[in-house]
């Protein structure tokens, strides 16, 4: 993460300006405060990435508020008008530039650095917008390794960069989000926190109809998450080999309906919980 960091330090000199890539589900924990020194030296686009997850009506106030730090869209990689909202926000935002070049009759071949958290989605979403060079994907955090240069047309070219988390996680909120949504190796996270953290969250945040519906709730009492991950198991009919709860199995369930919309359009983060 150091190592990707410097390299973003480098590179920035090199750049017309920045696109910061955040996951709809979580906006808040998607920012790395590491960021902030290089950000301040060229303009920014955020962008909403995976808008399609979440219920539109959440992004609302998100999307003002990034518009006070610089220019803010969502984007959904399946939705074309979003590729094109894309093209134009960098270009609005390095209009001067491009004006600029334009008197002096140079086309300006606006250099953009793509930047965001393990698994936001910074090589699909490069890899919707171009037509040629491909960035290298998997749904997993970590693929990127080294930064990449790829065209999306004749004036435009981004810089895919490795994902980078904060170098500590003092803030444990943030740091569960991040897991939950994938952005952590699971290797290194708890499961059975993971999956405390998305049923504590649908049950705060109206979502309990949808949650004892999905495990065939008979009752709604007041949340334990032991009794709750039992009773999942038991109305799935999670056991080991041996006849035991296999609770394991049943923590992996929620962690997995949850990412695959199994309750519905969820934001982890409501911009007042921010």
């Amino acid at each position: 993460m150091k190592k990707a960091l410097r390299e973003m330090e480098e590179m920035a000199s090199f750049v017309d300006c920045f696109v910061y890539i955040l996951d709809s589900r979580i906006p808040s924990s998607s920012i790395n405060p590491e960021y902030e020194k290089v950000l301040s030296r060229k303009p920014n686009l955020y962008v909403l990435n995976k808008s399609d997850l979440v219920n539109p009506n959440d992004l609302t106030q998100w999307i003002d508020y990034f518009n006070t730090k610089g220019k803010c869209i969502q984007y959904n990689s399946k939705d074309k008008n979003h590729k094109q909202a894309v093209v134009q926000a960098i270009k609005e935002l390095n209009a001067e530039k491009i004006e600029r070049y334009k008197n002096k009759g140079i086309t300006k071949n606006i250099r953009c650095m793509v930047i965001g958290v393990p698994n936001s989605g910074k090589s699909s979403f490069i890899n919707s917008l171009s037509t040629k060079n491909k960035a290298i994907t998997q749904n997993r955090p970590g693929v990127t390794r080294n930064q990449q240069w790829v065209p999306i047309n004749d004036s435009i070219t981004l810089l895919d960069t490795p994902g980078t988390l904060f170098p500590d996680f003092s803030n444990q909120q943030k740091a569960l989000n991040l897991a939950t949504v994938g952005s952590v190796k699971e290797i290194v996270v708890d499961e059975y926190e993971i999956s405390d953290n998305i049923m504590r969250i649908l049950l705060n945040n109206g979502y309990e109809d949808v949650l004892y519906t999905k495990y065939n709730f008979t009752s709604k009492p007041e949340y334990d998450f032991e009794l709750y991950i039992n009773t999942i198991a038991e109305n799935k009919n999670l056991y080991k080999k041996g006849g035991e709860l296999d609770f394991d199995r049943a923590s992996n369930m929620v962690i997995q309906d949850f990412r695959r919309q199994g309750f519905g359009k969820i934001m982890l983060e409501k911009f007042n919980n921010k």
